[in-house]
């Protein structure tokens, strides 16, 4: 995982146990200090593809943190 990645990941995790919902793209890239939601967007979907996040990419704010604690527990 990018330098980058971890950034994004802690954001959104921080995000929802502050605030009870997911972050928006904007809401990242402002929090982040960036300003392009683009280069979020790529992060996001890089995420995902490694099993990190989960999406609803009809709907706002459905980005899930996946647990891979569970998966490593019940492997053992």
């Amino acid at each position: 995982m990018t330098s980058r990645q971890q950034l994004v990941l802690e954001f959104i995790q921080t995000y929802i146990k502050m605030k009870g919902f997911a972050p928006s793209m904007q809401d990242i890239a402002t929090g982040l200090g960036l300003k392009s939601r683009s280069n979020i967007h790529r992060v996001i979907h890089d995420l995902r593809r490694k099993g990190h996040l989960r999406l609803n990419p009809n709907k706002v704010r459905t980005v899930k943190i996946v647990d891979k604690s569970v998966k490593e527990v019940s492997a053992l």
